[in-house]
């Protein structure tokens, strides 16, 4: 081929890449357009729909309370955008607007006022309004077809003097998803004496549930009544099931609130209202009708694993400060009338010698959201009168009693391995063992009680027996007596007690049982009847245990996703019922 032709056809060639290249350019760049002008509208809208979720008139014009046939005769419901988040106050007030304007008509015990889940804390709850002439008690029954869930029954608390009143406001639970309820109210007068009756249905047929609808339950060898209450399961750490979930005696789901994330660590109870955590950042204040009254934000700070009041009734909250390198090493404090919220420790700073010879966890078992070098990881405080705090350390394996704690903080002591803290400035402040014993290890769900004499006293908690400290790698827990490596595969854990004397400087084993294995999570609560609740996390089972530690019953999640974090029972008297 000529030389000329040859670069003629290059020249073609060429030019034919060059109009393939403007082609496929043009179509990047629409493409990219597109895409853009999608993201902006996208982004546009969001802005205006958070917008709209923030202002109270387009709220209320988009919200309403109406009759809803579907539930039963007379019962009402509440019509709102999916995108609206319950935990937020202007939602809150918009409801509770809507709701004071159907209290301004008069409603009596055979024609309540009856609305389902008004302000959407309770899935399996009906709020009821009446008034009588003659102040009264009300107590109601739930019952359902299956024969396999017993009647729930329940006398209401209205917080009135012998518990009687004539304005009745209350928020039933109990009730039965995917059921049709039949409900039962009793009127009672101050001598507990029935005065009427009235029966009417709750159709939750189509209403779903996160939780399991009814536990797997094994029983026991113990012949003991198990304790009245409902069983808190207090989260699950799953991005597809984040609820509260109260359970029966008999496993069966009673009372559910989907929660915007993370997991609820405890319920608190003050002044009528209780308080638990729906996110990281918030904690919410609920009354007994289920009404958010507060939210209170942790700021810069992600709260983590518990939190308890102070002796004024403020939260001290155990958080990650996420403005710096260190994470679940920080307790702050919220207080409930300015909602301030202020550090009230950093422990890296009390241990900054020993922080410098910890590494940071390269591994793959990482708690969701946390990059920060975890060396302390705090995951229960107890707070005592006065100002004092004593904490539990899953990662050093350690139980830390710091006094004086909003003010000037004093390092106690420290009830661990030797081992753990040798060769540290902190190895003077480790309590002698007294006896010969396994140490704990991971261990979670601090317990305080007193004894009769100055300075001992006893602390029961749930010992993991899991022996590995990511930021202490070369921390060999073999030779502590722990086998156990790993969060959901391990021979045993246990209850403990021990019996610390500060006078001695000493520590001392003196109640144990084992309990099925988990290496992380779980939790341990002593009854006043002398019974314990035993969660064992990471196997989704918690049981009712006798003041003998013989098993009652034992309650399974087989459809839990990860792991049942931690189980308490609460009465709910003076709360929704009467004691």
């Amino acid at each position: 081929m000529k030389k000329k032709e040859k670069k003629s056809m290059q020249e073609k060639d060429w030019g034919m890449v060059k109009r393939v290249g403007l082609i496929i350019l043009f179509l990047v760049v629409i493409c990219g357009i597109s895409y853009g002008a999608v993201v902006f509208v996208r982004g546009l809208n969001q802005k205006i729909l958070e917008s709209q979720l923030n202002d109270e008139d387009w709220l209320s014009s988009h919200i309403e309370i109406s009759k809803d046939s579907n539930l039963g005769k007379n019962i009402y419901s509440v019509t709102k955008p999916n995108e609206v988040e319950i935990f937020d106050m202007v939602y809150q007030d918009v409801i509770q607007d809507k709701l004071d304007q159907l209290l301004e008509n008069e409603y009596s015990f055979d024609n309540a006022l009856m609305i389902y889940n008004p302000y959407g804390t309770n899935t399996l709850g009906l709020n009821i309004y009446f008034s009588t002439d003659d102040a009264r008690e009300v107590s109601y029954t739930i019952h359902v077809d299956d024969k396999d869930i017993a009647d729930f029954f329940r006398t209401l608390s209205n917080g009135e003097k012998n518990n009687v009143t004539k304005n009745h406001q209350y928020q039933l639970i109990g009730f039965i998803a995917g059921e049709v309820n039949e409900v039962t109210l009793e009127l009672k007068d101050e001598n507990g004496k029935k005065v009427d009756e009235v029966s009417f249905s709750l159709d939750l047929s189509d209403v779903s549930v996160n939780g399991e609808k009814k536990l797997e339950v094994e029983e026991g060898d113990s012949k003991e009544e198990l304790a009245n209450g409902l069983y808190a399961m207090l989260g699950n750490d799953s991005d597809s099931q984040d609820y509260l979930a109260l359970y029966d005696n008999d496993g069966i789901l009673r009372m559910e609130t989907e929660i915007i994330g993370y997991r609820a660590h405890r319920i608190l109870f003050q002044d009528g209202k209780m308080y638990y955590s729906v996110s990281q950042t918030r904690i919410a204040e609920v009354t007994p009708l289920g009404q958010v009254t507060e939210i209170y934000r942790t700021g810069h700070y992600y709260l983590h694993h518990d939190y308890v009041f102070d002796d004024d009734g403020n939260l001290i909250v155990l958080a990650n400060n996420t403005e710096k390198d260190t994470e679940e090493d920080c307790i702050i404090k919220i207080d409930l009338d300015t909602k301030a919220v202020t550090e009230v420790i950093d422990f890296e700073n009390m241990f900054a010698s020993y922080v410098e010879t910890c590494q940071l966890d390269d591994s793959n078992f990482r708690d969701e959201g946390e990059d920060g070098l975890d060396w302390l990881h705090l995951n229960s405080i107890v707070w005592l009168e006065g100002g004092d705090v004593i904490l539990s350390s899953r990662e050093t394996s350690t139980i830390i009693r710091v006094n004086n704690v909003e003010d000037d903080p004093q390092l106690v002591y420290l009830l661990s391995d030797d081992t753990i803290w040798e060769d540290t400035e902190f190895s003077d402040y480790v309590y002698e063992k007294d006896g010969d014993f396994k140490i704990h290890a991971g261990q979670h769900s601090l317990n305080y009680k007193e004894s009769d004499e100055d300075g001992v006293y006893y602390l029961t908690f749930f010992d993991n027996n899991y022996g590995k400290s990511n930021s202490q790698p070369d921390l060999d827990f073999s030779k502590m007596g722990i086998e156990n490596q790993k969060p959901f595969e391990g021979s045993e854990s246990y209850y403990y007690v021990y019996r610390v004397d500060e006078n001695e400087k000493t520590f001392e084993l003196v109640d144990s049982f084992s309990v099925p294995y988990s290496g992380i999570v779980s939790s341990v609560q002593p009854l006043s009847n002398g019974n314990t609740i035993v969660d064992s996390g990471t196997a989704g089972i918690f049981g009712e245990y006798d003041e003998d530690h013989n098993l009652i019953r034992q309650f399974t999640a087989k459809l839990n996703k990860y792991m049942v974090y931690r189980v308490f029972k609460y009465t709910f008297n003076d709360f929704w019922f009467e004691g």
